[in-house]
């Protein structure tokens, strides 16, 4: 588990959907869960934490398969983390949330805002395609396509990628994070390395490819979610200026209610390269969609 905890969190250990949690709990104020993407854990929201801790009480998981939660070998699709996150918030004694995710955290909350609406508050979508709409889009190789998502299919192919990076994770964590901010020095050592000792932990590389292998089963679980009509619950658009392009207008007809910003100057990471922008961005949404008797 990562030390040097900001001052009133602590971690705690939870059983949930037939495998265990590992979370970072602590704050005062709505109860708003925060889930990381590829490649992270909750140690990617730590500069973030301290931000909303006056505002929020925060959720933080390590999702299946990364961190120190357990890492089954199968069952990584957005129902079944749904399902993992539902139950981590009731054990922890809490009934409705906020629920932001970053990276491929934030398909998993999207479907648990659409399949939970009596149980979310908020939702939040940071730097990620739209997993059911529009990932064909930015995962095609061709002329028009310059950056093109080559990670999706390679993570997604069976024993693959966990035998190439298995002995090499330093080196490719280095990679992926250089390639995906604007300024590699946004991500410390420290911080790679604490990515690194999880991918190491048995069933590390396979669980954090996991997400991807079951990614097309999210997509149409998300698909079928909006089969009911467009999405009532609130949702903040979130991407970086060199990131994921244009996050909100992928919501364009699918949720009532979007807000959206593009934050200057910085890549995919957000919570890591512009943590004070991602809380600001969070508590003002928080604040304005907490209803007066949660408050």
């Amino acid at each position: 588990m990562w030390s040097a905890l900001p001052v009133g969190f602590h971690h705690v250990r939870v059983p949930a959907n037939g495998t265990h949690y590992h979370a970072v709990v602590g704050g005062r104020g709505p109860v708003v869960i925060l889930v990381h993407g590829w490649m992270g854990t909750s140690y990617s929201w730590r500069k973030v934490i301290p931000l909303l801790a006056d505002h929020t009480t925060l959720i933080v998981p390590d999702m299946r398969g990364y961190g120190d939660s357990g890492k089954p070998f199968a069952d990584y699709d957005g129902a079944t983390m749904v399902a993992d996150l539902e139950q981590l918030l009731a054990a922890l004694g809490h009934d409705k949330a906020f629920v932001f995710g970053h990276d491929m955290g934030a398909p998993v909350a999207l479907l648990y805002a659409l399949t939970h609406p009596e149980k979310t508050l908020g939702v939040g979508y940071f730097d990620e395609p739209l997993l059911g709409y529009n990932l064909d889009q930015f995962t095609a190789f061709s002329a028009d396509n310059p950056f093109v998502y080559w990670w999706f299919a390679f993570n997604a192919t069976d024993h693959l990628a966990a035998f190439l990076w298995a002995g090499r994770e330093a080196e490719m964590v280095d990679f992926m994070i250089t390639s995906m901010v604007a300024d590699p020095r946004s991500v410390d050592e420290a911080a790679r390395a604490e990515y690194v000792r999880t991918l190491r932990a048995p069933g590390g590389l396979h669980g954090s490819f996991g997400w991807y292998r079951d990614s097309l089963k999210t997509s149409a679980q998300i698909r079928a979610a909006f089969d009911d009509g467009p999405m009532k619950t609130p949702l903040l658009a979130i991407n970086g200026q060199y990131g994921h392009p244009d996050v909100q207008q992928q919501f364009e007809g699918l949720v009532e209610t979007v807000e959206g910003a593009t934050i200057d100057g910085v890549g995919h990471l957000i919570p890591e390269e512009a943590p004070e922008a991602v809380a600001t961005y969070i508590r003002d949404f928080v604040e304005r969609h907490t209803p007066k008797e949660v408050k």
